[in-house]
């Protein structure tokens, strides 16, 4: 989380002058849940009603456009979310950073999605005595995750309309069990007051780096440990390339080693080696990347899990040239595993 807050603050340093525009905006939310295990479906019938409240900035300079190449929204959020079933699920209250890319304008209307994370405050979580049935969470603070694409619409000079989708993903990241997690999308729409509207300026994007990428990556999390009391650490490496196919999008390979301590047998080192090859997709924004990877289990400790295959989303921001750092996670499915920190050097 601290890798996004310095990511946030240096976003900050690129909207705090004259070309920037403030907004607040609210809206409200209804939804579902996905039921992606049976023995949670008694528990995923009921429909998640929820408000939101925002705060947000946008750089209008050629400095912040070429952040992503484009003009974004950057901000602060709050949301509060009734999963409709109180005594089991009860409510999240969450607190979130976001980015949020302008992907097409038109005269009055404009598209964006954004992607955000923070840190969700549930009032009900899993219990063996009183609350078995939520398998869904077992923190009270656990991560948020979400990707909300937009349409905004001028209405007058100081306010804006807005439909939105939003895809919203609640895990503890693995530091404690259970931890099903959950996904529910959600419809919503609401309205956006305008401190001070600006025109956008004309500024020509920059051409992406053709030719094939490669890269170097070392990461890290905590995991609980199924033989002992507390918590180990889990340790890799990866290593890829990926060629640009369109001027946001590209395709890629590569391979992910990974060390995992609260697998070993004992307290000695042990077999807790993962190896992993993949392919990838990855969206380039300027300074951001946002990649997800679809992985096999070339090797696993046979204590780990049954399934052959995992996904891997990872948001990352360039910090010099040629050095990003990011957070990913990683999933089977539906299913949260963890959250890591990385460090990526792109050559």
């Amino acid at each position: 989380m601290k890798h996004f807050i310095a990511i946030f603050i240096s976003l900050l340093s690129f909207t705090t002058h004259a070309q920037t525009v403030q907004k607040l905006n609210a809206e409200i939310k209804y939804g579902f849940i996905i039921p992606h295990a049976e023995d949670l479906r008694p528990v995923s019938s009921t429909n998640p009603i929820g408000l939101q409240l925002t705060y947000s900035q946008m750089g209008l300079s050629q400095e912040a456009y070429e952040v992503c190449n484009c003009f974004f929204d950057w901000g602060v959020q709050l949301n509060f979310h009734d999963f409709n079933n109180r005594d089991i699920l009860g409510q999240a209250i969450s607190v979130s950073t976001f980015f949020e890319p302008i992907l097409a304008r038109w005269d009055k209307m404009n598209f964006s999605i954004r992607g955000g994370i923070g840190t969700s405050y549930l009032t009900r979580v899993y219990d063996e005595q009183d609350n078995p049935e939520n398998q869904f969470f077992s923190a009270p603070l656990s991560f948020l995750i979400y990707l909300q694409p937009r349409l905004n619409f001028q209405i007058s000079e100081s306010w804006d309309g807005n439909l939105s989708l939003f895809y919203n993903h609640i895990s503890n990241g693995g530091q404690s069990q259970p931890n099903r997690g959950m996904n529910y999308p959600m419809l919503g729409g609401g309205a956006t007051y305008y401190f001070d509207r600006q025109p956008f300026p004309d500024y020509s994007p920059k051409r992406v780096k053709g030719g094939v990428r490669y890269y170097a990556e070392v990461f890290s999390t905590q995991r609980k440990s199924e033989m002992r009391e507390g918590r180990d650490w889990v340790l890799g490496f990866g290593a890829g390339a990926y060629h640009p196919v369109s001027g946001i999008n590209a395709l890629g390979l590569g391979g992910e080693l990974a060390h995992d301590q609260s697998l070993n047998q004992a307290e000695e080192v042990g077999e807790g080696f993962i190896a992993a090859p993949f392919i990838s997709h990855h969206f380039l924004f300027g300074r951001f990347e946002f990649a997800q990877r679809f992985a096999y289990y070339a090797s696993k400790p046979d204590n780990y899990t049954s399934n052959n295959f995992y996904q891997r989303y990872i948001l990352q921001y360039r910090v010099w040239e040629g050095l990003h750092l990011g957070a990913s996670l990683k999933s089977h499915a539906h299913v949260a595993e963890n959250i890591d920190v990385r460090v990526q050097w792109k050559f």
